[in-house]
């Protein structure tokens, strides 16, 4: 009910500003009125002054708030577009004639992406689904796979982390980007390492101007559940010269962005069977125990080990500027240089309060006489355990990402027809994260009552000291972690293109490209101290504000404070723990990949045909040498002579790694077909590899013993498999595009993926016994290579300015598209009701409905995103071996622009307008997992720009 109500908000107010009820019932009209309003376009040709993207960079998208573009307009003035208008028609240009099936989103004016994100920017392109990371787009699938390449202006951009093939989008201040290009197919001059699309993040440059530019803005955002405002601020300075050594050019851009977000949770913890059949003998009894309590002998029933809450308190901070510098000395020479740095810091506090079975037991024991309710598949709904003990955990995360781009490009056009480029760049990157847990156990006397039959479970937790008595503990242990990264890569590229006069054979393109990547990750696993008494610094937790006031839930209770979490030596002193963890030679992974490439692309235009057609053909050959290394790491615990608590022991390791060399031979074809001036199809062919991240060949496995409290819980680890081979795609992409306006445009998309060696995650179970004679059972997460997987689907894009309606009607526009998706691939090692899972992170369904306004100062937007269920982790931390789903979900986004001046605008941005809580669960939804609640941002933005 709560996702139906969410579509209907989305839909009334579309069909309030008349966009989604004249969608598609007035193309025609619009189709009528292009030829005396557009800017005529031929046979795949760029209108004037509009974008055009050849090969792996785009071109630059220029001032696109200052009139890039004009449309002849009756008695030989012109029409100036700006704004939202000159951005989608700029986008819609790119896509149209593109050589690739490309999608685009073009900034509308200087530091004015659509979305402050640019992973949120993504979702609005049909075959993107976005994956939120405490309120914010922190990563995307494109077309239902998550293997996507990033690059910055057609160049490898990653962030330094244990995966360290890829960016954060998350880290990325949008302001400093002039657009956004996402292929969603390859040709043999694009840099291969995708499966399922490159996204290109391009800047602006000093040249895209006509001369001095400077733009600024500043923001302030609002969030409601944090309770607290952030500020953010950007500036843009651009000249240029004519000088005696030939044109200058010097571009400066810088983005500060500060947010904070909270993050409220409630978990049910994984669903145990009780079986009266069960093979296990002791398993069998004390199920047969449970099930007579609960009134259900003979019938197979389950129940969750406990229930918890969470909440999250963080903040983040990003930093970026770029620079460049451009030298044209001759009409036939051009140099760029530029450096790019994002510096990125994330910090989170908080706690979790968990009510959970008696050590060493793994199933709640039913409240004799309480009553229960159960769905009709035996699932738990409601009912009252005994025995229960409560635990509290505190912590702190922190992670600092720096990455600096080094870039220089030199183009020499020698005659007309021949152009040479040559590329050389270096990154440099660097995250350092700190881990800190402060963990309290109570005793096994509290009762619980739970209620997951809603739509936000319910809890009351009761103990007979009472949860805001210090005596409802019993003991307490500290864990903390350290880990860093440092990634390196160097590339150099050569590429050549000969273009011919009056013939089929439109152009020749070949280059050589040489990669060096290198990658070093150090961890010093999670070091375990028992703490000999319940340590002295609690506070009141108060909830009341938890999920705005609409949880129900047990009241208040008593925390490890919170303000000493924040600072991890400061809790470091307070326990009394002097020392660092340490960084051992058996915790350092490395990881070294070089590539040797050369690819060769013909370019062609059969113009003289009765359907006019042109493309490309190529082939993209590459090497790649591989060498990872790492270490087996077990570290056991001990208890100290005259001590009573555990604390880190001695810790064994033994060397594992793997080399591999092998050549990857990647063949492409592109065509298009003009039916008429306006109708255009395309048929793509291709061969694609995506090499397994560094994570995922990781050698290293990390094994640390828990202490008693948790020896007989289910532990979880996870590691690599250096063995690996990269996976490889046969590709057949199609579309039907028809360009009825210069921002009007209906597309229809399907594409077929056949994938071999598909890297799949696999758990197994292990038992590793320690020096003390403690045995402790582990959940080993790794991946392999299993046999193949297919993804098939299709898209529907839709975009239309209603200018021929009357009056303030005519500033009415909508864009909506649709996406499909479907996968068959070997289903991971699980356990649970659901064990035959999609791929990780694939909704099957994928919609954005957005309306538009724009006529004179007033420019405004309504934006709602949907996504269907889909697979979020095979298993994980807390959930057993069980796969956990997110259930459907939208968000409804909205932002109004008043252009005040030429030179002025505020704008108001509202984020998460429909509160969403996002729900997951264990397979099956009588089986909830957790709901999400996130902030509402609302920020006020002002601009100026000369």
């Amino acid at each position: 009910m709560f996702i139906r109500s969410q579509r209907e908000i989305a839909l009334r107010l579309l069909a309030g500003s008349s966009a989604a009820v004249l969608a598609f019932g007035l193309i025609p009209a619009a189709f009528a009125q292009d030829a005396t309003s557009a800017t005529p376009v031929a046979d795949g040709q760029v209108a004037p002054a509009a974008q055009s993207a050849s090969g792996a960079n785009t071109a630059p998208s220029g001032d696109q708030g200052q009139g890039v573009e004009a449309a002849a307009a009756p008695g030989g003035d012109d029409i100036v577009v700006t704004g939202v208008r000159a951005s989608l028609r700029s986008a819609q240009a790119i896509k149209r004639n593109s050589d690739q099936i490309v999608d685009s989103i073009v900034a509308e004016d200087i530091g004015k992406l659509p979305d402050r994100n640019v992973a949120e920017a993504l979702q609005r392109i049909s075959g993107i689904q976005v994956t939120r990371n405490y309120g914010e787009g922190s990563s995307v699938a494109i077309r239902g796979l998550t293997q996507v390449r990033t690059e910055l202006n057609g160049r490898d951009i990653f962030t330094a982390s244990g995966t360290g093939t890829s960016l954060s989008l998350e880290d990325i201040p949008s302001e400093l980007l002039a657009g956004i290009d996402v292929y969603k197919n390859p040709s043999a001059d694009l840099i291969e390492d995708q499966l399922s699309g490159t996204i290109n993040l391009r800047t602006r440059k000093a040249f895209d101007f006509d001369g001095f530019k400077i733009s600024a803005g500043v923001a302030n955002t609002y969030y409601d559940l944090a309770r607290k405002s952030q500020p953010t601020a950007s500036v843009l300075l651009s000249d240029r010269w004519n000088t005696g050594i030939g044109e200058i050019g010097v571009l400066v851009s810088a983005s500060y962005q500060k947010t904070v977000f909270s993050q409220d949770t409630i978990s049910t913890e994984p669903f145990n069977t009780l079986d009266p059949n069960d093979p296990d003998a002791a398993t069998r009894a004390a199920s047969i125990a449970s099930l007579a309590t609960l009134g259900r002998t003979g019938q197979v029933t389950t129940l969750p080990r406990g229930t918890g809450i969470g909440q999250v308190n963080g903040a983040r901070r990003r930093f970026g500027i770029d620079a460049s510098l451009q030298w044209r000395p001759t009409d036939t020479l051009e140099f760029t240089g530029e450096v790019f740095r994002n510096d990125y810091k994330f910090r989170y506090d908080d706690f979790s309060y968990f009510a959970q079975p008696t050590e060493g037991v793994t199933n709640v024991s039913p409240l004799p006489g309480a009553p229960f309710t159960f769905a009709p598949n035996g699932d738990f709904q409601s009912g009252t355990f005994q025995n229960i003990r409560v635990a509290a955990n505190t912590s702190l995360e922190n992670r600092h990402s720096t990455t600096t781009d080094y870039s220089l490009n030199g183009k020499w056009r020698p005659t007309s027809n021949l152009t040479i480029t040559a590329d050389g760049q270096y990154v440099d990157s660097k995250t350092t994260r700190t881990r800190s847990i402060v963990g309290l156990n109570g005793n096994n006397d509290g009762t619980l009552f739970q209620d997951i039959s809603g739509d936000v479970p319910s809890f009351q937790i009761t103990t007979p000291t009472g949860l805001t008595n210090a005596a409802t503990y019993g003991s307490a242990f500290y864990l903390d972690n350290l880990n860093r990264s440092r990634g390196k890569d160097k590339t150099a590229r050569l590429d050549g293109e000969y273009k011919f006069d009056n013939s089929v054979l439109r152009s020749i393109k070949l280059g050589v490209r040489y990669a060096d990547r290198s990658n070093l990750y150090s961890d010093t696993g999670y070091r375990y101290t028992g703490l000999n008494a319940v340590p002295s610094q609690l506070e009141f937790a108060d909830f009341s504000k938890f999920f705005h006031g609409d949880a129900d839930l047990f009241g208040n209770a008593l925390l490890f404070s919170r303000g000493i979490t924040q600072d991890y030596d400061l809790t470091r002193a307070t326990l009394g723990i002097t020392t660092l963890p340490s960084y051992l030679p058996s915790s350092t992974t490395t990881q070294s990949q070089k590539t040797y490439t050369g690819y060769a692309t013909a370019f062609f235009n059969a113009a003289d045909l009765p359907v006019p057609i042109d493309g490309n053909i190529g082939l993209r050959v590459v090497q790649t040498k591989l060498a990872v290394a790492g270490f087996y790491q077990q570290t056991d615990l001990i208890t100290p002579p005259g001590g009573t608590a555990q604390v880190t022991g001695p810790t064994t390791f033994v060397a594992a790694g793997n080399k591999d060399d092998y050549t990857s031979v990647l063949p492409s074809a592109n065509f298009r077909a003009h039916l008429t001036e306006r109708l255009q199809l395309r048929l793509a062919l291709s061969k694609n590899i995506s090499r397994p991240d560094l994570n995922q060949l990781n050698p290293s496995l990390n094994i640390t013993e828990p202490g008693r409290a948790q020896i007989a819980q289910l532990q979880y680890t996870s590691g690599g498999n250096p063995n690996l081979k990269p996976m490889t795609a046969k590709n057949v992409d199609a579309s039907a595009e028809w360009y009825f306006a210069p921002t009007g445009s209906l597309t229809v998309a399907g594409f077929y993926k056949d994938i071999s060696d598909y890297i799949q995650t696999g758990i197994s179970n292990r038992a590793v016994t320690f020096t003390d004679g403690l045995t402790a059972n582990y959940s080993v997460t790794s991946y392999s290579n299993v046999s193949n997987a297919k993804v098939k689907g299709a898209e529907v894009a839709y975009q239309q300015f209603f200018d021929f309606l009357p009056g303030p009607l005519a500033g009415l526009g909508a864009q909506a598209n649709f996406t499909f998706v479907d996968s068959q691939a070997p289903s991971p090692a699980t356990e649970g009701p659901v064990r035959d899972l999609p791929l990780q992170g694939l909704s099957k369904y994928n919609y954005n409905l957005i309306g538009i306004y724009e006529l004179g100062i007033i420019s405004a937007r309504v934006a709602y995103n949907w996504r269907s269920k889909y697979l979020v982790a095979t298993s994980s931390n807390g959930s057993g071996n069980l796969p956990v789903f997110q259930k459907p979900s939208g968000q409804l986004d909205a932002s109004i622009t008043a252009n005040v001046t030429p030179h002025f605008s505020l704008t108001l941005n509202a984020v998460n307008l429909t509160n969403t809580v996002r729900s997951t669960f264990y397979g099956i939804t009588t089986r909830p997992r957790d709901s999400i609640m996130s902030d509402r941002q609302i920020a006020g933005v002002a601009r100026i720009t000369f």
